[in-house]
């Protein structure tokens, strides 16, 4: 499985989008770094500016500014991003000429699918570490304000990605190119946050109590991203976690994907 794993980090690099996702990273934070400045004052604080935006001191700049690039990181775009780069590693692992290389030897086809999975979400959680972590540590240098709850947030923005590139694990067995992984993934991604507003949203064009009933059952089902991006900005702000329960929802969801997706693996015959 490491070999796996080494394998999609190092197809991933070499990949134009894979290219592009780390390219968006750097540029993301080189331009943010470049907007933020910190003056220091005679009674030994650090005023913080967005521009020529005073933010205010560090322990009130901080959570702000590191909340709007957890935002961005956390966004529809840069999971698109993401996904575009990370699921034809799975899919390329079905490609013909590769499986008979691969999936015939001796190594268990799920330590090779997985590895690749996780390669996919190292990809993320690297990107997502350049873009955000040189603020962080300036933040650190210039106010002493640890890192940690940025690091939380990180974590819990890989775990959205991680469940949606599930999805995209699961629809990569029909062989079917990077296309329905990719499209599966996006279309979950969009509509997450349509389904956690479903009560001002959907209710008011569906009326009848079963239609309801299925779109709730779909909100209980499907990842929480919506949730769970908002936890991320919460924790680098309150640094409190509100509600567990998108967290284990989402959880579930993520391993049943996974376990169904290797289980077919296991019996799909080369």
């Amino acid at each position: 499985m490491y070999a796996s794993y080494l394998n999609s980090l190092m197809e991933a690099f070499s990949r134009r989008m894979g290219l592009v996702l780390v390219g968006f990273a750097v540029t993301w934070a080189v331009v943010f770094n470049w907007l933020v400045h910190f003056i220091p004052l005679n009674d030994g604080s650090t005023m913080v500016y967005l521009g020529k935006r005073m933010m205010g001191p560090g322990s009130l700049a901080q959570p702000a500014l590191l909340g709007i690039g957890a935002e961005i990181t956390g966004g529809l775009f840069w999971m698109l991003l993401s996904i575009l780069a990370a699921a034809p590693l799975l899919s390329t692992t079905l490609d013909r000429g590769w499986l008979e290389l691969t999936l015939s030897k001796g190594t268990a086809r799920w330590r090779v699918f997985l590895g690749r999975y996780l390669g996919g979400c190292t990809l993320y959680l690297a990107s997502v570490v350049i873009a955000c972590t040189p603020l962080e540590v300036r933040f650190w240098w210039n106010t002493g304000i640890g890192p940690w709850p940025l690091l939380v947030a990180m974590l819990i923005q890989t775990f959205i990605f991680a469940s949606l590139l599930s999805l995209a694990a699961l629809a990569a067995l029909p062989q079917m190119g990077p296309a329905p992984p990719i499209l599966l993934s996006l279309m979950v991604a969009i509509l997450a946050p349509v389904l956690a507003a479903r009560k001002i949203g959907l209710y008011q064009i569906l009326t009848s109590n079963w239609s309801r009933g299925l779109i709730d059952w779909m909100y209980r089902i499907l990842p929480k991203t919506h949730e769970l991006q908002g936890a991320s900005t919460i924790f680098i702000r309150d640094r409190v976690i509100e509600s567990w329960f998108p967290f284990w929802s989402t959880g579930i969801f993520m391993a049943v994907m996974i376990a169904l997706a290797l289980w077919l693996l296991h019996r799909k015959s080369l």
